[in-house]
This record gives structure tokens, sequence and C-alpha cells, in this order.
């Protein structure tokens, strides 16, 4: 009976159900059974019996027969049963190697089919640029070079963690932060914060959108609403090395002009903020 039991595994991978795998093995241990004494031996609701009898009976795995007032059943030569799942395979492989022989060339055309689109993606929901902004952050390997200025999806404060962790693998990380009107104290406490932990950061008056560069690779940013004019928070990814490359000129660009926070945070010390400290700064000390 051990070796039945072995077998009930087995033919479970021929797309049988455990139950139809019990009954079906049950069938075996004589010539024939009625409904109540494969009940008795397969521990299954007499009800579902007959319906797993049925389903064999439909498969060709088993017959059923009258002698007197009572129905038996007998399993069928397993010889013929599985020789026909045999070609049922067979038939099923040819029919999987044909679909494959038109698809193959399609998935290996699509692959190579330069359609821009694939590359782009928009953002609009506040949860998912956050969620996307710092599986990059935590995903890079080398440099990460942004542009900061509201509106914020998140709180200032709350990935400092996520920047430590990344900071910690030697990642490149500058930043330039856009001055504009007021600074809030807090604000100029979490980039001293991030410098102390190895960023670097320069000040400018204003900046032209929100932009972050991952490894020269991918380019997230958001830029003003067209009709408005107002900042938005709608977000464009692109996954080219060509256009990270490009925003990364323009990010060296406003880099060598901007105000070190250093100098910057000294001079908004001295005179908060009635007198604007970019007005007061020499940019041609920066190397």
């Amino acid at each position: 009976m051990k070796d039945l039991k072995e077998v009930e595994k087995l033919i479970t991978n021929f797309g049988l159900s455990m139950r139809e795998a019990k009954v079906y093995t049950t069938l075996f241990r004589k010539k024939d059974f009625t409904a109540s004494e494969i009940q008795q031996l397969v521990d299954i609701p007499r009800t579902k019996v007959y319906e797993v009898l049925h389903q064999l009976i439909s498969k060709g795995m088993c017959t059923e027969k009258k002698i007197g007032h009572y129905k038996k059943y007998e399993a069928v030569n397993p010889v013929s049963v599985f020789d026909r799942l045999l070609k049922d395979l067979e038939e099923k492989e040819n029919i999987a190697n044909n679909v494959l022989k038109i698809l193959s060339p399609l998935y290996k055309e699509r692959e190579t089919d330069d359609n821009p689109l694939e590359y782009i993606e928009v953002l609009k929901d506040k949860k998912q640029i956050h969620k996307r902004w710092l599986y990059q952050f935590r995903k890079a390997k080398t440099e990460i070079f942004a542009f900061t200025k509201a509106p914020y999806t998140t709180p200032v404060t709350k990935d400092m963690n996520a920047e430590i962790e990344v900071l910690k693998r030697k990642v490149n990380i500058r930043g330039i932060y856009e001055y504009k009107d007021t600074i809030k104290e807090e604000f100029l406490k979490v980039i001293s914060f991030w410098i102390s932990a190895g960023e670097k950061a320069r000040i400018v008056e204003e900046l032209p959108m929100k932009m972050v560069i991952f490894d020269e690779k991918i380019t997230m940013f958001a830029l003003n609403d067209p009709v408005s004019l107002k900042p938005s928070i709608t977000t464009i990814i692109i996954n080219h090395a060509g256009f990270a490359k490009a925003q990364k000129y323009v990010f060296e660009s406003v880099w060598e002009k901007a105000m070190p926070f250093k100098e910057f945070k000294i001079k908004y010390e001295e005179s908060p903020p009635k007198v604007d400290p970019l007005e007061t700064f020499d940019r041609d000390r920066i190397q």
C-alpha cells in the first residue's frame, strides 16, 4: 500500500486533483468497489465520492457497472490510460513548440524595437513619486545630482536614514537648493545635517526645475504647469543615458555659479533675511 501512496502523489502531475488520485489508486486494491466502500477507505464525503468517480469516468480512468441493485466501479487498465495521457502530453508539446515558433521571433523583435515611450514614465501621485524616488535613491551606485525646490512630495526630514545609508556606500551626492524670499531654520538644519553626513550642497536664488540624476542613467524631473506656470509635482522619469548626461551638463553649469552652503549659512546668520545673502556673494571665488 506504500507504493500506492507514492503513485498517488506522482499522478497529480498529470492534472488530477488529490481526491481523484486517492480514489483512483484505491480502485487498485481489489477488482471493483461500491461508492460506500471507497468512501470508507479514502475518508471523503459520500456526495464527493460520486463526483470524483464521475470525473474519473469522464477521463477514461475507471468504469461503472451495475450488479443487481448496486453500482460498482473498476479501474481501467493503466497501460491504456497512461498511453493516452502520454499522447495528450505529446500533442500539447507540439502545440507549445508551434506557439513558440511564432511568439519567440516577435519577442526578440519587440526587444529591439526602438520605441521612445518605453523609457519615458509619468507619475502624478505623491506616494508613487516618493516611492520611486526612494527606490532609485537606494539603488544608486556612483552618484546622485539634484536640483531641490518646492513643492515637496514628502517632509525633508523623512528620509535622512536612506541618505545616510547611500552616503556610507561612498555614493557622490551633490545637491543645489533653491533660496527664494525666506529660509526656514529647520530647512537649514536639515541641509547642515546632510552635509555633515557627506553630501555636498550649494545654494541658488532660483532653479529652473526639480531634478535628480542617478548614475548618469536615470533622470527624474518636475516642470511648472505650462498654463498657470505654477510649480507641479507631476514627475517625468527618463531612463536614457544620453539624456541624463545632457542634464548633468546643466547641473554642472548651475553648480559653478551657486554659493557653497557653508558661506550661505554664515551670511544668512549674519543678516537674516532682510539682506539677501546671495547679493553679497562673490561668484568669481568659486573654482
